[in-house]
């Protein structure tokens, strides 16, 4: 079995290099805000809105300048601003 990585950064790495357990483990991250969104939304769109949300941050995640000398806050901070703003225009 792999060793865990907790390391952001790490983690992105591997997912764009293909690691799909990499990738999984960012989504789960994420996923208590995703779930606390998706209540305030009406039932019939709440599937809907939780698929458009992950692929936009698998997208993301998939893109994302791992290289820069960016501090990956403003990784976490774009995707949590994504899916309140997600919620707000379905």
């Amino acid at each position: 079995m792999k060793e865990n990585k907790s390391n952001l950064r790490e983690l992105v790495g591997a997912a764009q290099s293909g690691d799909q357990i990499a990738l999984l483990e960012i989504v789960q991250r994420f996923y208590p805000l995703i779930k606390k969104v998706k209540r305030k939304m009406i039932l019939q769109e709440r599937d809907d809105l939780e698929q458009e949300i992950l692929e936009k941050i698998i997208r993301v995640i998939l893109t994302f300048d791992i290289n820069s000398s960016a501090d990956l806050t403003y990784f976490r901070n774009s995707i949590k601003d994504f899916v309140r703003e997600t919620a707000e225009i379905e």
